[in-house]
């Protein structure tokens, strides 16, 4: 395939994914249509095809002759044609039960507190199955924990739903209670750390005593070679007079 037919090909599927139907990547784009980058090409890279895209293939395509299918602004993207892209919507009913992927480590502080509105407004994004939540766990964790929403308690402790396309559901809170997950993995009880004792000498070894050792300065010199043979040179001398003084 031709490279220009490679770039056409890549801007129809963006204008879809980013204009049409964000839901079905898992993406929720913010009240301009933006999503971050590196979400959309963590998307791209669970499907077939698209795995190569990467913040270049982005970038030829925003600056490719004639009208383009995206726009990029710093870390964010979004489609040049949004008139197909749906809003949140308050649902006339809810699923039973919606699915919440987060991160392992912060389980223990969920189960404690639950979720908790975000003061910046941003809202939790919910699956409507559960193999669909694992997919968008595994994009935040390689081994996520996926909680199970129970949208009647949900509502019934004051949580909000909006429906966003066939895919997902936005919402404000996840109070305790409304939902369930996997128990907490038992803790280890720490173990006691052993008394070291002295290391016993081996038979046959010596160990200095480096305490004890005079200094330097005050070790006996060894004798000279000199006086060591001095006591041969004077019983020469004594045979030489006949053994006598």
């Amino acid at each position: 395939m031709k490279h220009r037919q490679q770039v056409d090909k890549l801007g129809k599927f963006l204008g879809y994914v980013l204009g049409r139907q964000p839901d079905e990547f898992g993406l929720v784009p913010d009240a301009e249509g933006y999503i971050k980058t590196k979400d959309l090409l963590k998307a791209l890279a669970e499907e077939d095809g698209w795995r190569h895209v990467r913040m270049n293939h982005l970038r030829e395509l925003s600056y490719s002759v004639g009208p383009s299918q995206i726009e990029l602004a710093g870390n964010l993207i979004r489609a040049a044609d949004r008139s197909n892209l749906f809003s949140p919507e308050i649902p006339e009913d809810y699923p039973k039960l919606l699915y919440y992927p987060i991160r392992r480590r912060a389980y223990p502080v969920v189960l404690e507190k639950g979720i908790l509105p975000n003061p910046a407004g941003n809202r939790i994004t919910l699956a409507v199955g559960r193999t669909f939540a694992e997919r968008l766990g595994r994009r935040i964790d390689q081994d996520p924990i996926i909680l199970v929403v129970h949208s009647a308690t949900a509502l019934s402790h004051g949580a909000t739903f909006w429906r966003f396309g066939k895919q997902l559901f936005l919402s404000d809170r996840l109070p305790l209670g409304s939902f369930s997950g996997p128990p907490l993995p038992k803790q280890q009880p720490e173990p006691q750390k052993k008394e070291t004792k002295p290391a016993l000498p081996t038979p046959g070894s010596y160990l200095p005593d480096l305490w004890n050792q005079p200094p330097p300065g005050s070790r006996p010199k060894k004798p000279s070679r000199q006086r060591k043979n001095e006591w041969k040179r004077e019983r020469k001398r004594k045979n030489r007079r006949g053994g006598f003084d």
